[in-house]
């Protein structure tokens, strides 16, 4: 029985109320957001027919991060080649942001669309009032069945920073965190990078640095321990085949700006890990996206008027 049919018997039995997944505002907003199965299948056919077009390869160097422009319509494509180093697993973490700087992938509205978890045929979205996909998972070959029951590998969630680490290793751990290497990735963004005020191209670098992300290669469950308090439990890296792979398309032109983890594969102590790169590639499909969005723009200044109609002086 799933999880939803036995809070429904459950509820049933105690005579509370019953479970109406239509009044359920999280399988409500999960149907709203359900992707085209035919439309990513067409996707995928482009790598397994050699139709779609190499445009460019890289590295994510160990201790770094980065952006990779990818056009809509375009795939980009993180793989692990674990002999070529030290046989270990390299976990990542992954954001994204139009050109302009105008969207960013949010995990408000992720979460709230895709749930916790990405899987095939998850979507990533912006922002509030904009509320558009950034792209779509669209190929997965982690070895799922290496992993615990209840484990998978992608979230969207918080990344390591030099508060925690510091908090954890002292000056030990003042080594590089995922925020560090956000932010020498957003450095890099055009957009950013020709900010010529020197404090606000750090701040803009900061806000986007700060923002939750995508972790990819990193063994994951949400549970509920004591006190019924859910957490997210975190598991080492299995070890990989060279050539583990995810596949994200770009539903429009975009960075993914990119942390290769201080964690590495999360086998060993974070003072001791040592990262591995990770190989970037990026493929046009041919096929252009067809997400049409949410269609949420324009609602703002009428909210703010319904906003000012009511008592806003200072408390």
């Amino acid at each position: 029985m799933s999880d939803i049919k036995k809070i429904e018997a459950q509820i049933n039995q105690n005579g509370t109320f019953e479970y109406n997944e239509d009044a359920d505002p999280a399988k409500t907003y999960e149907r709203m957001a359900a992707p085209d199965l035919n439309f990513y299948d067409a996707v995928r056919a482009t790598k397994e027919n050699g139709t779609r077009t190499h445009v460019y390869d890289d590295v994510l160097k160990a201790h770094t991060g980065n952006a990779f422009f990818v056009k809509a319509g375009q795939v980009i494509r993180f793989e692990n080649n674990p002999s070529r180093h030290n046989g270990r697993t390299q976990i990542i973490d992954v954001q994204m942001i139009t050109p302009d700087l105008t969207q960013w992938a949010d995990h408000l509205n992720t979460t709230a669309l895709e749930g916790l978890n990405l899987r095939e045929n998850s979507g990533v979205w912006s922002q509030r009032h904009k509320m558009e996909k950034m792209a779509t998972l669209v190929y997965d070959n982690f070895p799922y069945e290496k992993l615990e029951e209840g484990f998978t590998h992608i979230f969207y969630a918080a990344h390591c920073n030099a508060d925690w680490l510091t908090m954890l290793y002292g000056e030990e751990g003042n080594v590089n965190s995922c925020n560090e290497n956000f932010l020498h990735g957003f450095l890099r963004v055009p957009a950013i990078a020709a900010i010529e005020d020197e404090q606000e191209r750090r701040e803009t670098a900061i806000f986007h640095a700060n923002r939750n992300d995508v972790n990819i290669f990193q063994p994951n469950r949400f549970t509920q321990m004591d006190g019924d308090i859910t957490r997210c439990v975190l598991a080492p890296a299995p070890a990989v085949e060279d050539g583990t792979a995810v596949e994200f398309y770009a539903e429009k032109d975009q960075y993914f700006v990119v942390s290769n983890c201080p964690y590495a594969d999360q086998q060993l102590p974070f003072p001791e890990a040592r990262p591995n790169p990770v190989y970037v590639s990026v493929f046009d499909t041919g096929i252009k996206p067809n997400h049409p969005g949410m269609n949420n723009q324009g609602w703002e200044k009428q909210v703010w008027d319904r906003i000012m109609t009511k008592d806003v002086s200072p408390k």
